[in-house]
């Protein structure tokens, strides 16, 4: 047979103007050359496909659509006149053509069919892979049979490759599309089930097609048909086996864990590298409680997925391998370090951790670990690598504190120590905590006034706790902050030294503040809101004599809240609006400022209404609300009279 080209692409297109260009303008280096040609059969094209494919090729031919993949697929080769065929579809993307072309040119005497690396992009980000074979000799006999799920009919020695070729179709955001090709393939395929109803790999495909539309109780319904087809014939189990694969994801989908469980261990009898049903074993374990043998599955399954360029599961072409992505890699990584943490094993832990991707998860468990085995050292290592940012920095420190909470004296004192070195922020605070300042409260102060801390972590606060030596300091720094920061703060302030409670109680009631000030009423009603939160957990239970002192703080509270929310908000829609802030607290002062307006003009009737939205949206102030009803329609009634 007499060929003019080395390589002939063949697609055949219908209503592909979203994917094609993307496709066509990956081949151009290979389109440039003399010996390439690009060959596209259109079956119907009311869009733009035809216009964009005439940019790439003169060869484009018109042929009706006739409900027959493989006759389709024939028609286009019957157009080619390369050495060797490409069957590409306008949703893939070939990612590395002149690795192509080169891999022909060196190895066409010696193979007639060579193999690609599909991965199927999904709408997650994730990707399944599967080997294909797609590029063939061009030989006369080459061609592909069946009418749906087109069987390509080739020669050996098929030669794997190294080729990618990304595919979109599965990423499905074209609701419209995918429903098409849903009514389109599922159709193709009841008709040939009418005629052949156990034929297990249409009920296979069937089952594929219901699980890419969503209807996952119709997949698992026809995959365990297939399953029953071929159960008690091995060799036909081994030669689709691939049907294990699928039962095991609809069972996953289905949340039918035993059943998944029992159908990996069948599978995996058959194909002991199939590593998706390493993955979903692992996962479907773990969901009934069997964790020790979820532990197994997972480190087997990363065996596996460590070596599988070297498996022979890898150019496979029956076996779509769908958990090999990097985020199920992750989250197998991140069970075996875990698993291994609590068993002890720290080393092997760390060991996994350092293999994590997400650099959340990898520096949350490698920090955990390396703690654990009093290696802080390295741990400071890690955080001066490059690849971590001040982002970075700050997850692991957070991981620190953490853990310093659960150990002894002498371990935290040398962890302190070990971050106590360095000009950060972090190591003055690690410094403070190891007294090395005595008395010298001015050395931390010029610290606090020199550092932003509204991105810095809450245990930061803990340089605040002196802030009765020095507090115009600390309100300046708060100044700074969010309320909401501000909050964090002043619980972790409390929390390292009780008695700053009566100290601020005293300084919110001693200080005044302009009442034009917006960011003095915010420190006042942030500081003011965790005391009086606080207080009111010992309210639910006994009312004492240091009730009086906290309803005024009460009250201070919230005419600071009140002033803020006059600077915050103002024209008149704002009565229409303030119900659907999303700041829960602002709609409090906002209906209280309603309450006590509707309350001056005599309209008690109104401001009940507004002290009920009110008290709803800040129910933890209930306590002093309930004086504060009392005082304020009382007062309101006796004016009436």
């Amino acid at each position: 047979m007499r060929h003019e080209f080395l390589l002939s692409f063949c697609m055949m297109v219908k209503n592909e103007e979203k994917n094609i260009g993307r496709c066509l303008n990956a081949l151009r280096p290979l389109l440039e050359k003399a010996d390439v040609e690009l060959i596209i059969v259109d079956t119907g094209s009311d869009d733009s496909t035809v216009s964009i494919a005439k940019q790439y090729t003169d060869k484009l031919y018109y042929h009706k659509w006739e409900n027959h993949f493989s006759k389709m697929r024939n028609i286009t080769i019957s157009y080619a006149k390369g050495e060797f065929i490409f069957i590409l579809d306008a949703d893939e993307v070939l990612i590395n053509p002149l690795d192509l072309y080169e891999t022909i040119n060196k190895e066409k005497q010696s193979a007639n069919t060579f193999s690609v690396k599909v991965k199927n992009l999904n709408a997650y980000g994730g990707f399944t892979i599967i080997s294909q074979e797609r590029i063939f000799r061009n030989d006369g006999e080459f061609h592909y049979s069946g009418a749906i799920h087109n069987k390509p009919v080739y020669k050996k020695p098929v030669m794997g490759t190294g080729i990618i070729l990304e595919h979109y179709g599965y990423l499905f955001n074209d609701k419209e599309l995918r429903e098409s090709k849903f009514k389109r393939t599922g159709s193709l395929l009841k008709a040939e089930l009418e005629k052949d109803p156990d034929n297990p790999y249409y009920r296979f495909q069937m089952a594929k097609s219901y699980g890419a539309h969503g209807d996952i109780q119709e997949a698992l319904t026809e995959i365990r048909k297939a399953h029953k087809l071929v159960f008690r014939d091995h060799n036909l189990r081994r030669n689709l086996v691939f049907i294990y694969g699928a039962y095991a994801l609809f069972c996953l989908q289905a949340n039918e864990y035993d059943e998944a469980v029992r159908i990996c261990r069948e599978g995996l009898e058959i194909e002991p590298e199939y590593i998706d049903l390493y993955y979903v074993a692992a996962y479907s374990l773990n969901k009934t409680g069997r964790n020790d043998e979820a532990l197994d599955a997972y480190t087997k399954y990363m065996d596996l997925v460590n070596r599988y360029d070297n498996l022979s599961i890898a150019n496979d072409p029956r076996i779509e391998l769908f958990f090999i992505s990097t985020s199920f890699k992750d989250s197998a990584l991140s069970y075996i370090a875990n698993g291994l943490y609590d068993k002890g094993r720290f080393e092997e832990a760390y060991k996994f951790a350092r293999q994590i991707d997400d650099k959340s998860e990898r520096i949350s468990i490698s920090a955990r670990t390396l703690l654990k085995m009093e290696r802080p050292e390295e741990l400071m290592d890690i955080m001066a690598d490059d690849r971590y940012d001040r982002d970075d920095a700050e997850k692991m420190l957070s991981v620190v504190e953490a853990e310093m909470l659960n150990m002894n004296d002498g371990q935290r004192k040398r962890v302190q120590e070990v971050f106590s070195k360095g000009e950060d922020i972090y190591s003055v605070l690690n410094r403070f905590r190891l007294r090395l300042y005595e008395d010298d409260y001015n050395a931390v102060d010029r610290v606090i006034r020199d550092t932003d801390f509204e991105r810095l972590p809450e245990f930061y606060a803990e340089l605040f706790i002196y802030m009765d030596r020095n507090p115009r300091t600390v309100i300046s720094a708060f100044k700074k902050m969010r309320r909401s920061k501000i909050k964090q703060y002043v619980k972790t302030m409390l929390a390292k030294r009780d008695e700053l409670g009566d100290y601020l109680a005293d300084y919110i009631l001693s200080e005044n503040v302009r009442d034009n000030d917006y960011n003095s009423q915010k420190v006042f009603a942030g500081i003011s809101y965790v005391l009086l939160y606080k207080q009111a957990q010992v309210f639910k239970n006994i009312i004492d004599d240091s009730f009086d002192k906290y309803y005024m703080i009460f009250k201070k509270y919230m005419q600071c809240g009140i002033n803020m929310v006059n600077l915050l908000y103002n024209g008149e829609r704002l009565r229409l609006i303030y119900s659907t802030l999303d700041n829960e607290e602002d709609r409090f002062f906002i209906a209280l400022k309603y309450t006590k307006e509707a309350v001056e003009k005599g309209d008690v009737k109104t401001g009940i209404g507004y002290f009920s939205e009110a008290l709803h949206n800040n129910r933890y102030m209930a306590c002093y609300m309930g004086r504060y009803k009392d005082e304020l329609f009382q007062n309101a009634v006796c004016q009436e009279k």
